[in-house]
């Protein structure tokens, strides 16, 4: 088939699932890169369809939602993980289409099965909330928040935290909270750091100590936690773990207050 009768498919896919969102194709569809692979719309009209699909979504450009769904169908049947977690989350979120957590949970399924670590994370969060269930299922959340923490992913390192430290679908486990938290706070997630914080500050799953939780603490208020500023003025304003010094206690609460700047 020729690249003009494969842009032209293309463009008629497009246009098609268009026509039922009532919405224009993009008119860039058909850029293409020198090497032949086609090329569709983006900052620069210049990127790669499923890149530019992907793109949409995450942008919520509402306008392009039609032809950036045919994309990612048309990718996702052809067993493209990435188009399959992006289908899935259009319709968990309900981007262009009616909500439908029962096909968004099939779409991430078979891209968690190809090892897709965001579709993992997002899976434990559809079924420790229920979405589309008759009651959570914190146990198999806890499973798919162990292999997308195993792949790195911070987020779903600091849910599995929660769950040890709650023992919600998993035995209670304190340390493995702390040593979740303490991967998840190093690698920039802001709640780790804030709760992470508190482990230190309490000793709970780790030796107790004021001055790393000072640190994190501190970490997570330097990025506008708002929380963590109001427990470093408590700290201050009663001594407690840190010498009493009410200057720095005003300076953290009134941060929290939006009175100062970090």
């Amino acid at each position: 088939m020729s690249s003009t009768r494969i842009g032209n498919l293309q463009e008629l896919i497009a246009n098609s699932v268009c026509a039922v969102f009532r919405k224009p194709a993009p008119k860039n569809l058909n850029n293409r890169a020198r090497d032949g692979r086609p090329m569709i719309g983006g900052p620069n009209e210049r990127m790669e369809p499923l890149e530019w699909a992907k793109f949409v979504i995450r942008n919520k450009t509402e306008d392009d939602y039609p032809a950036a769904l045919s994309v990612l169908s048309s990718r996702a049947a052809q067993g493209d993980s990435d188009a399959e977690f992006y289908l899935g989350l259009v319709y968990a979120r309900g981007q262009g289409v009616g909500r439908d957590f029962h096909l968004a949970r099939e779409w991430m399924q078979r891209s968690e099965a190809q090892g897709n670590s965001n579709a993992a994370y997002f899976l434990g969060k559809i079924y420790l909330r229920g979405y589309g269930l008759e009651n959570p299922m914190p146990s198999e959340a806890a499973r798919l928040f162990e292999k997308a923490a195993d792949s790195g992913d911070i987020r779903a390192m600091y849910e599995l935290a929660l769950l040890y430290m709650n023992g919600n679908g998993v035995v209670r486990d304190l340390s493995k909270t702390y040593n979740l938290l303490l991967d998840s706070a190093t690698g920039g997630h802001l709640e780790a750091q804030f709760v992470l914080g508190q482990l230190y500050k309490t000793g709970a799953g780790t030796d107790k100590d004021p001055d790393q939780a000072v640190r994190w603490l501190s970490a997570a208020a330097m990025h506008n936690h708002r929380g963590a500023m109001i427990l470093l003025g408590d700290m201050y304003a009663m001594g407690d773990g840190v010498g009493k010094d009410v200057d720095e206690a005003n300076r953290w609460y009134d941060m929290a207050d939006g009175r100062a700047s970090n």
